[in-house]
């Protein structure tokens, strides 16, 4: 159920990031947020709070879940991997890995501003991961699990910002 919450949840924020850039190609997304303009627009930052939700869900980080518990009912992510060991385990948990750094990544790229050629896009897209990175762990450290009844409100907070952004964006066009 979570995990449909924290799709649609992907789905608006990936929304907001391309209505500026008028089409859904990546590329185009992340040429449309490169700079300081798009920090004047409310929708982006409704989008970029949407997102920081997503990545909570998607990583499968505080307040969201647990990964460090082991109560099988507290776990979220993490409870489907107990029936596996050995090489199997090891490829899920490489593929959670690179869903967290995939998400982050995209994050960086559509919502943190950036600019000037490779090499400066390069270096800021190292610098807007790890600011992400620390940001998750400070998230994690000042915020303890949340009952599970209540992460759907917390979802429901992101989609109303990012609905919010939505109409934010076409009152402005």
């Amino acid at each position: 159920m979570l995990a449909v919450f924290g799709e649609a949840l992907l789905v608006l924020a990936l929304l907001l990031a391309a209505l500026p850039a008028h089409s859904t190609d990546l590329l185009a997304m992340t040429a449309a947020a490169a700079g300081a303009g798009p920090w004047s627009e409310p929708a982006h930052w409704c989008g970029a709070l949407a997102f920081a939700l997503v990545i909570l869900v998607e990583t499968g980080r505080q307040p969201v879940d647990n990964p460090d518990t082991h109560l099988e009912l507290t776990m979220i992510h993490e409870g489907p991997l107990l029936e596996y060991a050995g090489r199997d385990l090891a490829y899920l948990q490489w593929a959670a890995a690179a869903r967290h750094w995939v998400v982050l990544v995209l994050g960086a790229e559509l919502f943190l501003p950036h600019w000037g050629g490779f090499g400066a896009s390069l270096a800021l897209l190292a610098g807007g991961v790890a600011a992400l990175c620390a940001a998750l762990a400070l998230v994690e450290t000042a915020q303890a699990k949340m009952r599970i009844l209540r992460v759907p409100a917390l979802l429901a907070v992101g989609g109303a910002a990012a609905l919010a952004g939505v109409v934010s964006w076409i009152a402005g066009t």
